[in-house]
């Protein structure tokens, strides 16, 4: 269950990182219509795209690859934005593998532990639950007879007897014990990895750290993900020409004279655990990215 709940979670936010690459600028009112991109911008992408892939990290010792990677590029575009760089991007979802079953175990044992203590609180909720249908049986008979009063009376009774159940219910921390253990069970099993290919804007996060500058890169960021027992991490690198934007984050440069289709910078995110990071962003290849942008 859990394997499967991981799966489908990261195959959703792929999906989702790619369609939002694919209709960079076209989120909104399209007025002057669409038009398909021709076979040679076509083309451009996709070997812009190939490059990227095989500069993107490989699935490190124990993890695979999920999905079969292929290309996609923009069959159309909206006129408002055609004298403006395509948008479009690659992204590349990431699995461990290699312990699975000790995750598992985690949380077997976990389950156990949980479904122990509730076995030893079973005979007092059992006991409680044979008091609270007794007086509900009072309260059916008193409103038979049609004395809603007198049904209406027993009210407090049943909340009490209520309080008491959920009392018993929360006894002992065989829940919390239960979550941390799924928490540790979910750390470092998933990565993705995106790049887009002239993406307009880039957010930057206020608590994010510098990383050292990779070939070609306007800025390295890194950030901790903040929660109860979080170890969750990201990564944002900047390659190409941008520049502050007022609101705060970036805004993308466009170069004059330089194909609309091909790359004018790039925008590279990184989602893993926070201790997987500096590894993930140390396994790209800027330098083959940055001979994809103009000099």
């Amino acid at each position: 269950m859990f394997r499967t709940l991981t799966r489908v979670t990261m195959m959703a936010g792929a999906v989702a990182s790619l369609v939002g690459a694919s209709v960079a600028r076209a989120d909104g009112p399209c007025y002057k219509d669409f038009r398909d991109t021709t076979p040679a911008e076509r083309a451009t992408m996709t070997a812009i795209l190939e490059t990227v892939k095989k500069a993107l990290p490989p699935a490190p010792t124990g993890w695979v690859i999920l999905g079969d990677e292929q290309v996609s590029v923009p069959r159309s575009l909206c006129r408002d934005f055609e004298l403006s760089p395509l948008g479009y991007g690659f992204t590349r979802n990431y699995q461990r593998v290699d312990d699975q079953e000790a995750r598992d175990k985690i949380i077997e044992e976990a389950g156990a532990k949980s479904k122990a203590a509730m076995d030893l609180k079973q005979p007092r909720l059992d006991a409680i639950m044979a008091r609270m249908e007794k007086l509900s049986q009072r309260q059916v008979a008193l409103v038979e007879k049609g004395d809603l009063a007198g049904a209406a009376a027993l009210g407090d009774d049943m909340d009490k007897i209520q309080q008491e159940y959920q009392k018993v219910i929360d006894e002992g921390d065989s829940e919390q014990q239960f979550q941390e253990a799924a928490e540790r069970a979910g750390r470092d099993v998933v990565m993705t990895v995106s790049l887009e290919v002239n993406a307009g804007r880039a957010s930057k996060m206020s608590d994010a750290i510098t990383l050292p500058l990779p070939p070609g890169a306007k800025s390295a960021l890194r950030w901790t993900t903040t929660g109860a027992n979080s170890t969750g991490g990201g990564a944002q690198i900047l390659l190409g020409l941008w520049r502050t934007a007022p609101t705060g984050g970036w805004v993308s440069m466009s170069r004059a004279n330089h194909p609309l289709a091909a790359a004018h910078t790039m925008a590279i995110n990184v989602n893993a655990d926070a201790s997987r990071i500096e590894s993930a962003v140390g396994a790209i290849d800027f330098n083959a990215l940055a001979k994809l942008l103009p000099k």
